[in-house]
């Protein structure tokens, strides 16, 4: 990434941080997915009761793996609501400072929403778009494809590439969408103003990571 393109993803990442900021989530910039994993250390200590959703961000970052080794990781998706820190990555983060999460049974974005102490999400900036529209169609061209296929969900976008409906409506996000067994845009969620501040940590990583 050259000087002038770094100056201005900057300039996005401190806007979208002041966002998050304003809808009460504690939002983080770090250059690297070798200081996300050192940031994550400093937050979640060793024996921690913790659980994540499932993300390659975090295998990438080294996440998982220290999750795994140094603390109590309950991966059983049930016993995720009782976690003091629960772990996972974004579908995508708006520049106004909202986090959008499409799920397919719905663990995910449950346990964000209710239930675990804290909730940590780490994303690359690769995960940040201009607003709500941009976020869903990047879910339905981009990361819904490749999720599903690294699932071997037997869906359409698996074998077009992109979502059956690969256009997003302007007044409904995912109003003609895919009724495939194999679904994984079953749920979306659009997370902004929290009540409990700083109950969601952002941290976004300068590099692209994950889907």
């Amino acid at each position: 990434m050259d000087a002038n393109t770094k100056r201005i993803m900057h300039i996005r990442v401190k806007n979208t941080i002041k966002n998050l900021e304003a809808n009460n989530m504690k939002a983080v910039y770090v250059e690297t997915k070798e200081e996300a994993l050192t940031l994550v250390k400093s937050i979640v200590e060793k024996g921690a009761y913790t659980a994540t959703g499932g993300s390659m961000t975090l295998r990438e970052c080294g996440i998982y793996q220290y999750l795994e080794t140094e603390t109590d990781l309950h991966t059983d998706a049930r016993e995720a609501y009782g976690a003091s820190y629960f772990l996972l990555s974004a579908n995508a983060i708006t520049e106004h400072g909202e986090i959008f999460q499409v799920d397919g049974r719905s663990n995910r974005v449950s346990a964000m929403l209710f239930g675990p102490e804290k909730v940590i999400v780490v994303a690359g900036i690769n995960k940040l778009v201009p607003s709500m529209r941009d976020a869903a169609v990047r879910v339905k061209n981009t990361a819904a494809p490749i999720n599903a296929t690294r699932l071997s969900m037997d869906s359409p976008c698996t074998k077009l590439g992109h979502c059956i409906s690969p256009l997003v409506d302007e007044n409904n996000l995912f109003s003609e969408g895919c009724h495939s067994e194999g679904c994984i845009c079953c749920n979306s969620v659009v997370f902004r103003h929290q009540r409990a501040k700083d109950r969601i940590t952002v941290i976004i990583v300068g590099e692209e990571l994950g889907y």
